[in-house]
């Protein structure tokens, strides 16, 4: 078996058989879903935090810790910015 593959030409189109059991012709509105409980899922999703206390929590000593970031770390990624910018 080979397989050809050109994103700028169409496959070739096949006979289709209809599947047995499904209705060949376009949905009814009957089978769209009902959007009834939207709003009740909007309001709740408004109730939601935008943070993670227990995330704040953690993170607030390094936040309120003056040498953050580390003078280590800066001192590394300024020598890896002159690396770069030297090449």
């Amino acid at each position: 078996m080979e397989i050809e593959f050109n994103p700028s030409q169409l496959p070739a189109s096949r006979a289709s058989n209809p599947v047995k059991g499904v209705p060949a012709g376009p949905a009814s509105v009957s089978q769209t879903p009902s959007l009834q409980g939207a709003a009740e899922l909007q309001s709740k999703l408004y109730e939601l935090a935008l943070t993670r206390p227990d995330k704040m929590n953690a993170v607030q000593p390094a936040i309120a810790d003056v040498q953050y970031p580390p003078d280590e770390l800066l001192n590394g990624i300024a020598h890896l910015l002159a690396i770069h910018l030297a090449q």
